[in-house]
């Protein structure tokens, strides 16, 4: 299995920066394999096209509510195709997703069901899923560079790094937390709380 594309190497002190967004749905698609199936979830299949189109949009309906780099978003259980989506779309803008089902969930974002169905929260306003993500389709989100020594998730005291998830740290088998799943795209693997 090849490392994960480093866009600065790591050295002495020095992390290094990559992004797990990158070689989960980028490259493929750069490769040729935007029409094959990356992820199949309750009996629904999605190509690496089509996932890099959501993650994108999902990634700038984030970065137009102010989340950046290192910031936190919450998750609560939300169905697990928008769950996954959420967790992509924060590793392409470096932030960390807080698993977190709790009315008093914080982030910069709180992505929940509400009584209308998934919702993104900000600053106490909600905004339904298929809204924001209409908008996030106008301006797509790039990738940033993250150190190589972030985190992509947290739950319960457990952490997910992003090279565990990358499958590329010391850590051969990272921890899954009681009620998780792990959801893997290319070569990508985080956990999933969701609801199917």
């Amino acid at each position: 299995m090849a490392g994960p594309t480093w866009f600065r190497a790591p050295a002495d002190d020095d992390p290094g920066t990559l992004n797990a967004c990158y070689d989960a749905l980028d490259l493929h698609v750069i490769r040729g394999r935007a029409d094959e199936v990356a992820l199949s979830l309750d009996g629904a299949d999605h190509t690496f096209a089509w996932l890099l189109t959501e993650v994108a949009a999902c990634a700038g309906v984030m970065r137009a509510f102010g989340v950046a780099l290192g910031d936190q978003v919450a998750l609560g259980a939300v169905p697990r195709q928008e769950g996954a989506l959420v967790v992509l779309a924060a590793a392409r803008i470096g932030a960390v997703v807080q698993h977190d089902d709790s009315a008093g969930a914080e982030g910069k974002v709180v992505v929940r069901t509400g009584p209308d169905g998934v919702v993104f929260s900000s600053d106490g306003q909600d905004v339904p899923w298929d809204v924001a993500m209409r908008a996030g389709r106008t301006d797509p989100a790039g990738t940033v560079d993250v150190p190589g020594d972030a985190v992509l998730a947290r739950h319960a005291g457990e952490e997910l790094t992003v090279l565990a998830a990358l499958g590329a740290s010391e850590v051969h088998k990272p921890p899954t937390p009681d009620g998780a799943t792990v959801v893997e795209v290319g070569g990508l693997a985080f956990w999933s709380f969701g609801a199917p």
